[in-house]
């Protein structure tokens, strides 16, 4: 296969769905992906709000058939006329519950999946062979999520794996099916505040909350909401390194005092709020000089968590880490792209 070779990635999920669900069981899936991808299209001049309306209604759809059949159920096993005549029997009972069950999956992972067409919108990606390990897993996690909010980090899990193939491994979906709606909101709280970097500006080689001069015996993160209780759940959970004050070399985030920049000289951005930033010094150092920044590190899982989860803004945080940069004669740059680039 030619690696080179693009597909829309809206086709390349109906893959996925199949891969995960089965070829006829997603053939409903692919028609209702379609049918919100061409409404979508259809109505792009109205706005934002009006594709939003389109997945409700279909969300909506799908509780309609959930409260179908429970209405159903209900009056089969209540029924005074059934239960004297004797009519309700246990395989009945049994047969009423799994069928329940099934549509209400089935509704679970088509609300998942729509979500997921939304969040790739007219994006390509490069053609790749479906990880089918991946999406059985997933899909069969998914099945079982009927929370909104739940069912939209889910959505954005499924995406970023159809563009990205390996953004979130086996071990994440296992620690985010275990996660509970109070859980991944502390955990999207955290994110929020966490500053990141690698390489590639995709794959994160460290991402954590900074300490900005307090040290985790004095439970430094308090201030900021994060008290070692709420840290244990998030460290329990598997989302942050147990080492409550590691650390990790932040140099490559500084540019050089400019009467020691080097030709071809690399220094790479790190992210905060969804935004890049470098380093400029306010006075010269040394290039090879360790920047240690101290803090509450996330872990493999955590970080490839951090990277679909909706940032909500702080500005407290952010004024007070760019305080603590300038006391160590350092000012944060905005930059356009987290890629490497020459100092």
């Amino acid at each position: 296969m030619d690696i080179n070779v693009s597909v829309r990635a809206i086709e390349k999920l109906v893959d996925y769905t199949a891969s995960g669900i089965g070829s006829t069981a997603s053939f409903f899936f692919s028609r209702m992906v379609a049918r919100h991808d061409a409404e979508a299209k259809a109505i792009t001049a109205e706005g934002e709000a009006e594709v939003q309306r389109i997945l409700t209604e279909g969300r909506a759809t799908s509780i309609q058939i959930i409260a179908a059949a429970q209405v159903e159920a209900r009056s089969e096993l209540i029924s005074p006329q059934a239960a004297l005549q004797g009519e309700v029997t246990i395989g009945e009972i049994i047969e009423q519950r799994v069928q329940f069950q099934e549509e209400k999956r089935q509704a679970n992972i088509g609300s998942v999946v729509a979500q997921a067409a939304h969040e790739l919108g007219d994006r390509e990606v490069q053609d790749h062979e479906v990880d089918h390990d991946w999406t059985a897993r997933f899909f069969n996690d998914v099945q079982d999520v009927s929370s909104e909010e739940m069912q939209q980090l889910w959505a954005k899990v499924l995406a970023g794996e159809v563009e990205r193939p390996g953004s979130t491994s086996v071990k994440t979906l296992g620690i985010l099916k275990n996660l509970d709606k109070s859980t991944a909101s502390l955990f999207r709280e955290f994110s929020s505040i966490c500053v990141s970097f690698g390489p590639d500006g995709v794959n994160l080689e460290d991402a954590r909350v900074p300490f900005l001069g307090g040290y985790s015996e004095g439970n430094a993160l308090r201030d900021y909401g994060f008290g070692f209780g709420k840290l244990n759940v998030l460290n329990e959970h598997g989302l942050i390194v147990s080492e409550y004050n590691s650390w990790l070399d932040y140099n490559a985030c500084i540019t050089a005092w400019p009467s020691e920049r080097k030709e071809g000289m690399l220094v790479i951005p790190f992210n905060f709020q969804g935004r890049y930033w470098l380093l400029e010094p306010t006075n010269k150092r040394r290039l090879e000089q360790e920047f240690r920044l101290n803090g509450v590190a996330l872990t493999e899982s955590g970080r490839e968590l951090s990277k679909v989860v909706e940032v909500s803004p702080d500005e407290v945080f952010a004024h007070e880490l760019e305080q603590f940069f300038s006391t160590r004669q350092l000012l944060m740059v905005q930059v356009d792209t987290g890629l490497p680039r020459i100092s």
